[in-house]
C-alpha cells in the first residue's frame, strides 16, 4: 500500500503572495491546523500553521494584513511520494512529529495524509501509535499521577489561547463540545491524569501541584515560558470541574461531563479571558481561539478512544 493509497484527495495550497489575514481566514473557514505553500509554478515551497502565524509574526509585532506568507515559509516542507510505502509515511509523520504530510507527485501536490487517514485505512492501532509519537514533546518524561484531577482542564484553553490570543475587547468567551465514546467515568478520569496532559494540550510544558486547591501552570508561549496561578473553584466527580486564575491575566472556566448513553460522554469546555496586547482585526480574523480548544479537545478524543478506558483515577 502506498500514500497515495490512503491520501485524502482535493488538497488546496494557500498561495505565496496571500497575506496572514487571508491564510488565517481560510485556516478557520476550512477548520484546519495547517495549510500547504504553493508558487506561482503550483510547486509546493512549504506549510503554514495557525501556530506559525502567531509564533512567527504575532509574538513578532509584525502586521499580518500585509505580511506574505511566503515569509513564513522558511526551509524545506516535510512532504511524501506519492508511490511512497505507508510504511515510510508513517516513520516520516512520527520523526518530524507531524499530523498532516502533504502528499507529492513530482513536484505537484496532489493530496494530505492524515492522521484521521491513517486511522480510516490503517486501524485504531496505527493511529494510536501514531498520536503517541506526534504528541510527545522533545524531552518528555512521564510523570505519575500526583492527585491533580482537580485542575486538568485548566490547560486546555489557557496554555494555547489565554497568553497568545488577541485583543477583542473586555472579556472574551469561548466554548466548544466534543462527544467522545467512552462512558462518562472513563472520560472524566482520563482528564484527571496529570501525566498525560502534554499527550493532547497544546503548549503544556508542566504543572506543578501547591496545595489540593492551587496550581502552578507552565506553558510555552511565542517562544518563551509563561508561569500563573488558578485555583479550583469547583468540582464533582464525572459532572463538572471549574477554576480561575489568581496570577497573571485574567482567565476562568468550566468544563462539564454529560453522559448521552453508557458508552457516550459530551465534554464542554468555556473559557473567559481578557486578551492582551493584539488588535480587533487580527482577533476577528484568526478567531484562534475556538480552534485551540476544539484541538485539544479533538486531540483527547483520538487518545481514549484509541485506548479505550483511563490511564488512571481520580475521584477528588
Amino acid at each position: 500500500m502506498k500514500a497515495r493509497d490512503i491520501m485524502s484527495g482535493g488538497a488546496t495550497c494557500i498561495e505565496e503572495d496571500a497575506t496572514l489575514v487571508q491564510a488565517a481566514e481560510r485556516l478557520a473557514s476550512e477548520d484546519i491546523g495547517s495549510m500547504p505553500i504553493c508558487g506561482r509554478d503550483n510547486r509546493l515551497k512549504g506549510v503554514l500553521t495557525d501556530r506559525d502565524i502567531v509564533v512567527k509574526a504575532i509574538a513578532k509585532g509584525k502586521d499580518v494584513a500585509k505580511t506574505l506568507v511566503s515569509e513564513l515559509a522558511e526551509g524545506k516542507p516535510v512532504t511524501i511520494g506519492a508511490d511512497d510505502s505507508v510504511d515510510e509515511t508513517l516513520k516520516t509523520m512520527q520523526r518530524n512529529q507531524v499530523r498532516r504530510l502533504p502528499v507529492i507527485d513530482g513536484h505537484t501536490l496532489i493530496g494530505i495524509v492524515s492522521q484521521a487517514d491513517v486511522a480510516r485505512n490503517l486501524g485504531r492501532k496505527a493511529s494510536g501509535k501514531l498520536l503517541e509519537s506526534v504528541s510527545e514533546p522533545h524531552g518528555f518524561r512521564t510523570r505519575r499521577a500526583m492527585g491533580l484531577g482537580k485542575m486538568t482542564m485548566i490547560l486546555v484553553p489557557i496554555a494555547g489561547v489565554a497568553y497568545v490570543m488577541m485583543r477583542r475587547g473586555g472579556v472574551t468567551h469561548v466554548a466548544s463540545t466534543a462527544q467522545v465514546h467512552v462512558p462518562v467515568h472513563e472520560a472524566y478520569n482520563q482528564w484527571t491524569q496529570f501525566e498525560e496532559f502534554p499527550r493532547f494540550m497544546n503548549g503544556v510544558d508542566e504543572v506543578r501541584q501547591i496545595d489540593d486547591t492551587h496550581l502552578r501552570w507552565v506553558a510555552s508561549v511565542g517562544g518563551h515560558q509563561e508561569q500563573w496561578d488558578a485555583k479550583i473553584t469547583e468540582q464533582e466527580p464525572d459532572r463538572v470541574v471549574a477554576w480561575r486564575a489568581i496570577s497573571g491575566k485574567h482567565n476562568a472556566g468550566r468544563v462539564s461531563f454529560q453522559s448521552i448513553d453508557p458508552a457516550t460522554t459530551e465534554v464542554t469546555v468555556e473559557l473567559e479571558y481578557t486578551p492582551d496586547g493584539l488588535s480587533e482585526e487580527i482577533g476577528s480574523a484568526l478567531g484562534l481561539a475556538t480552534r485551540r480548544v476544539k484541538g485539544d479537545l479533538d486531540r483527547f478524543k483520538q487518545l481514549i478512544e484509541t485506548r479505550g478506558n483511563a490511564s488512571g483515577a481520580w475521584r477528588g
